[in-house]
């Protein structure tokens, strides 16, 4: 077995549950949107209440990606502290990068 396979074996059921409670979010999100729609598409509510149910789907995708990082932090760049440090100071940099788009 090799180390990078280790590596996998290691951390999949931590991914699987990361992935799990990622789709949950997805689909939430995807509700709220579709939600929205059938909203502007009828007509109905208030602007308010439409720029209400918008900033709920935003606070969804910032929990979305927020999800995201921490499974990448807790299955790519831990281990690569431990066994490919400049890989690691890599990545958290492209990290960085693209949370500050």
């Amino acid at each position: 077995m090799t180390e990078k396979s280790k590596k996998t074996d290691a951390h999949h059921h931590d991914r699987t549950t990361h992935n799990k409670a990622n789709l949950n979010r997805i689909r939430r999100i995807q509700g709220q949107l579709n939600k929205l729609a059938q909203v502007i598409e009828a007509d109905e509510k208030t602007c308010s209440e439409r720029v209400i149910q918008a900033r709920a789907i935003e606070k969804g995708m910032t929990s979305l990606i927020n999800h995201l990082v921490t499974c990448h932090i807790e299955n790519t760049i831990k281990y690569q502290l431990e066994h490919e440090p400049e890989e690691a100071r890599e990545e958290i940099t492209q990290l960085v990068k693209l949370l500050n788009r």
